[in-house]
């Protein structure tokens, strides 16, 4: 006896096929999400602490300034108020990139979190993962930049350290 197949037990074949494909991309794809998703979260956790941390130090004298920033309460009167001034701007710029970077970070982690639901469909894993990415490089860009902010607002008295770090830092 002769049996035929039908065409349409062919097709299903071919898309079980390519559907274990799909899940295995799918799966590389979320794999890669974790381990980004660890750099989202050492970013969120260092943008945080250097939060609190703030260059400088805070003012710890019986003044009504107690407890606040060093680099924040810097008088601009006198001779000193130009470098006071570039001083307490490198450290507003340090706070602002500060939280943009923590904002950046924790955006990535809610984006990777999101996609580690069960997701089929691999593009919309592919632009999860997309998304997060910029995220993360954006979030590092802006740590670094607020790296840069801090270093120059605690060392802004030493033209020769300035140099050095802007030098080094962008070579």
């Amino acid at each position: 006896m002769v049996s035929m197949r039908s065409s349409s037990s062919l097709e299903i074949k071919k898309e079980s096929g390519s559907n274990i494909e799909s899940e295995k991309i799918i799966s590389v794809m979320k794999k890669t999400m974790k381990s980004h998703m660890i750099v989202a979260a050492l970013i969120a956790t260092v943008t945080f602490a250097a939060g609190f941390t703030l260059p400088g130090g805070y003012v710890q004298s019986g003044s009504n300034n107690q407890g606040m920033a060093v680099l924040s309460t810097l008088p601009t009167n006198g001779t000193d108020g130009y470098l006071a001034a570039v001083t307490r701007e490198n450290f507003e710029s340090f706070v602002r990139e500060d939280s943009i970077a923590m904002l950046l970070s924790m955006s990535a982690i809610v984006i990777y979190f999101i996609a580690s639901f069960p997701i089929k469909d691999m593009r919309t894993v592919g632009t999860y993962l997309l998304l997060g990415n910029i995220l993360t490089l954006l979030a590092m860009l802006a740590m670094v930049i607020a790296f840069l902010d801090g270093l120059l607002a605690v060392v802004s008295t030493s033209s020769f350290l300035d140099r050095i770090t802007i030098v080094t830092l962008y070579v």
